[in-house]
């Protein structure tokens, strides 16, 4: 591990010596030395590496000693670019006054910088004269490259790797879905799934709580992760959540914001719950249970209605099962025999449709059995095989690695984690750790993690792709590996929006942290009066002071729902000056930010999002370093002046009003995200557009109250029209674009969107002032946009015949009266690529038609509150590639007639999704 932190220190002091040549006078000599030092120390690390498993202590020493001069040393590099940032927003870099003439200030500052150059000099001096004295020999650099492995990685569909199997557990399924529609049983009744960690449980779950008869059979869902420490406070919010979500649109007296919710206390959120459900049958997954206390705790909330309700539970202690329902015997996991898995080994480990060498045939057998019929060590040694060179010498080293016998007695899990935590790339090994930091069961969104691995400097800056698209080939890395999990994919082009990890994979990456010194853990009192020795913390629920101010070097702080003691950040903040990720994401009791935060001047992402601050302090614009600013659901209306001069923003996310208060300035051209809550088409908003060419993101929240009346009333204003033109001429490396249409001339829009050759996601609010209220031909579209949603649109003639013609188009969402008409046509030959169709609240739709021959790759189709429509279309036959269809909020007569006499549009779809049906 310490090999990317002196690899990316050695990379940081090249540039800067580069770029910076003149500037660093007396002190470059000093930065050549340490950067050919730490370059020479490089080759030495995996002997040392090596030698410190096999148990040598004094190579733990040795590479803590690396470890802190690379750090130091990071800290200095860091230091002097902060001090040239200052200087160019000063003077700008033209000037009458030479960039290269020093003020004091920078002179006291420059022989500080020298002073601790010096003594980092005496320290690797140290450590490269014990070296030949401990016997560490050059075995030259172990990082490896990934280009081949990513470009390999790109000939597969972006959904094959992920963790979905359930081979061998048919039967299960069959047998857990008869006991959950049970229609003799009308008891709520607790189904238990047992087996040990990694056999499968929350898998088979999942499959069961998503089979059609299930989501026929229950009016309502939530699913919960519990793990060993939970809260029932949060597990009840969490089920309200779920449960009161669906029928929102209907119940309105139900309806409790967010806000509300958050500031309930048990005994208001147990009562609300039990008046919700008492009435309905529900399905409530409670997955990886492992006390009987949460069972206690939860069984007199949930009501019994007579009606047929289930909580399904998986848990590895059978005794959990067993108290939770002593009635129904719990559904016991058991290993896969030997054909299962082979073939489950078989299907990571070789790209679809690709038979089995012959050669290899013989060896996949073996390996299969190694791994002791537990799917989630086939699982991950098919992800390890799969980026190995497929021939036999290569799989024989692997069967005949002498670890095999030392992992014997139900540790062949265990020695598979390390087998391909080893094979690694040592740029993703961090990457990989990074996740474990993560509370256990979480869904982790894949763009937070991306932006958190770029703040750290894991990710190299290239000059061939931008490094939040080198992250997400990374994390497509780990995920065919099978050492991360795939939540959820975007819809239109199958990117990563979210992640989990396994428990094991998360134990194992928690261990490996401890060993490497990259990760401590703090979870509820732990660590409370003692210092964080590693540079990176997570701190679970809760956060003392004590631990922060004895804790100089932290450089990175990652807090999940943590709870402060007096509701400030005071003496819990000042003591972080070294610290570069700053993340309080949730923390609802924070409500004000000291000033000194503007003395962490190498903090490079800082996030405080669902936070209870209401102002930022004006110190903000002191944080040079800065690429993430993240104050969503917060009352923060106000940024100073000079923070739009901060150049390495990245990704910002404020409202309107914050915003408002900070007029732009400076250059931006690292910026790619820019997100403005409340947005409805502001002028300054726009300008500021033109002038970044490298955005790439681009959203607005519009609230939509009243948003159809107004939207009919507002007339174009024609300089704002000309800053729209202006600013999207320059806009061209936009990927996606969020706006409010209502107040742009419809001309404007679309003459400019084909120069967008990289726009991808188009998502239009509003009626387009267009002529005769119709579509412009598809020639105006983005030529690669593969994602349209148009909402509040009212069109009145039939969009379909100019939409279908797009030829990347893989989702379409027509929402919120974008269509008023009563007729709509789908014809044949058009959509070529539509996989994902939503039509959502089109109040006037009574008929649609699908041509034989259309939509030949449609996958998903929602429908959702149409009320005029009146039957599904004959043409949905013949889509043989169509897997899924939600019906949502749909009157009882068009499902009982999808059930009964249109039964034969949709007999050969595996999912139908009835869901909220409406008298």
């Amino acid at each position: 591990m310490v090999e990317i932190i002196v690899a990316h220190v050695v990379s940081q002091l090249a540039n800067l010596l580069v770029q910076e040549a003149i500037y660093l006078g007396g002190v470059r000599c000093q930065i050549e030395w340490v950067r050919t030092q730490l370059q020479l120390l490089q080759g030495f690390l995996k002997d040392a590496d090596s030698k410190r498993k096999r148990g040598d202590g004094r190579m733990e020493s040795w590479i803590n000693g690396i470890r802190r001069a690379a750090y130091e040393m990071e800290d200095v590099i860091d230091t002097i670019n902060y001090m040239l940032e200052r200087r160019y927003q000063r003077r700008g870099s033209m000037g009458s006054i030479s960039r290269y003439s020093r003020k004091p200030c920078e002179l006291i500052t420059l022989h500080k910088i020298r002073s601790r150059i010096e003594q980092i000099k005496v320290n690797i001096q140290s450590i490269s004269d014990s070296r030949d004295r401990y016997g560490i020999a050059n075995l030259g650099e172990s990082s490896r490259v990934l280009e081949d492995d990513l470009q390999a990685l790109r000939q597969f569909p972006p959904h094959f790797y992920d963790d979905t199997d359930i081979i061998g557990f048919e039967d299960d399924k069959e047998k857990l879905v008869k006991l959950l529609v049970d229609p003799e049983n009308k008891n709520r009744s607790v189904i238990s799934i047992v087996g040990m960690g990694g056999l499968g449980k929350t898998t088979l779950a999942r499959k069961a709580h998503n089979d059609p008869a299930i989501r026929e059979h229950f009016g309502t869902f939530a699913w919960v992760s519990v793990s060993q420490n939970y809260q029932v406070i949060v597990l009840l919010k969490d089920i309200m959540k779920k449960v009161m979500e669906i029928t929102k649109k209907k119940e309105t007296n139900t309806r409790i914001t967010p806000e509300e919710l958050e500031q309930m206390g048990e005994e208001e959120v147990t009562e609300h719950l039990r008046n919700f459900l008492k009435d309905k049958r529900y399905l409530v997954v409670m997955d990886d249970v492992w006390s009987v206390d949460v069972w206690r705790q939860m069984s007199h909330i949930l009501p019994d209605g007579n009606n047929g309700s289930r909580i399904l539970l998986t848990t590895r202690n059978i005794g959990v099962a067993r108290h939770a329902e002593p009635r129904i015997p719990p559904h016991e996991l058991h290993l896969l025999n030997e054909t299962q898995s082979l073939a489950l080994f078989r299907r990571k480990a070789f790209p679809p449709n690709q038979e089995v060498p012959n050669e290899l045939e013989e060896l996949a057998q073996k390996l299969a059995q190694r791994c002791g019929g537990l799917p989630l060590a086939l699982v991950v040694l098919g992800g390890l095989m799969s980026r190995k060179d497929p021939s036999y010498d290569t799989w024989s080293r692997v069967d005949q690695s002498k670890d095999w016998e030392s992992s014997r007695d139900g540790q062949e899990c265990l020695y598979i984690l390390g087998l391909s935590y080893q094979d690694l790339p040592y740029p993703l090994k961090p990457c990989f750790l990074y996740i474990a930091a993560f509370p256990e069961d979480s869904t982790i969104s894949a763009s937070k993690l991306i932006r958190l691995w770029i703040a750290e400097g894991l990710i190299p800056r290239e000059q061939t792709q931008t490094m939040e698209d080198r992250a997400r080939d990374w994390l497509d890395e780990l995920v065919q590996r099978c050492m991360i999990q795939v939540v959820e994919r975007s819809m239109a082009h199958g990117r990563i929006e979210s992640i989990r990890i396994h428990d094991m994979l998360r134990d194992f990456g928690l261990s490996e942290s401890r060993k490497d010194g990259f990760l401590h853990i703090c979870s509820g009192d732990m660590a409370a009066s003692n210092g964080v020795s590693c540079h990176r913390a997570a701190f679970h629920d809760r956060i003392g002071d004590e631990v922060v101010v004895s804790s100089p070097y932290l450089r990175t702080l990652l807090g999940f729902k943590l709870v402060l003691k007096d509701g400030t950040a005071g003496r819990f903040l000042n003591g972080l000056k070294m610290v570069r990720i700053l993340d309080l994401e949730g923390t609802r009791d924070l409500k004000m930010l000291p000033k000194q935060i503007g003395n962490m001047i190498h903090l490079r992402y800082l996030g405080l999002r669902r936070t209870g601050l209401i102002r930022l302090p004006a110190t903000i614009g002191h944080l040079l370093n800065l690429q993430t600013l993240d104050v969503r659901e917060t009352g923060i209306c106000w940024l100073p002046t000079s923070f739009w001069k901060i150049r390495t923003l990245r990704h910002v996310y404020i409202n309107i009003f914050a915003f408002q208060s900070a007029p732009v300035s400076g250059d931006h051209k690292n910026l790619q995200t820019l997100q403005i809550a409340d947005y409805e088409g502001n002028a300054n908003v726009i300008s500021l557009f033109g002038r970044i060419p490298t955005i790439r993101f681009i959203k607005n929240w519009v609230s939509t109250q009243g948003f159809a009346e107004e939207a009919m009333e507002r007339t174009c204003d024609r300089m704002l029209g000309k800053s729209f033109r202006k600013a999207f001429e320059k806009m061209d490396s936009l990927i996606s674009l969020t706006v409010d249409v209502s107040i742009i001339p419809g001309d404007i829009l679309f003459a400019q969107t084909p120069n967008f050759q990289h726009l991808r996601s188009l998502n239009l609010f509003g009626r387009l002032l267009l002529k005769q209220q119709q579509l412009p031909n598809s020639g105006q579209f983005p030529p690669n946009l593969t994602k349209l949603i148009l909402s509040y649109s009212e069109f009145e003639q039939d969009p379909m015949p100019v939409l279908e013609k797009l030829e990347n188009i893989r989702l379409l969402a027509l929402k919120r009266n974008a269509f008023v008409g009563k007729r709509m046509l789908c014809s044949a030959g058009g959509f070529l690529r539509l996989q994902h169709l939503i039509l959502s609240v089109l109040d006037y739709l009574e008929e649609w038609r699908v041509e034989v021959g259309a939509m030949p790759c449609l996958t998903h189709l929602t429908i959702d509150w149409c009320a005029e429509l009146e039957m599904l279309p004959e043409g949905l036959q013949h889509m043989t590639t169509l897997r899924e269809v939600k019906l949502i909020g749909m009157l009882r007569q068009f499902n009982d007639r999808v059930r009964n006499e249109d039964g034969h549009k949709v007999r050969h779809i595996s999912s139908i999704i009835f869901d909220d049906e409406r008298q």
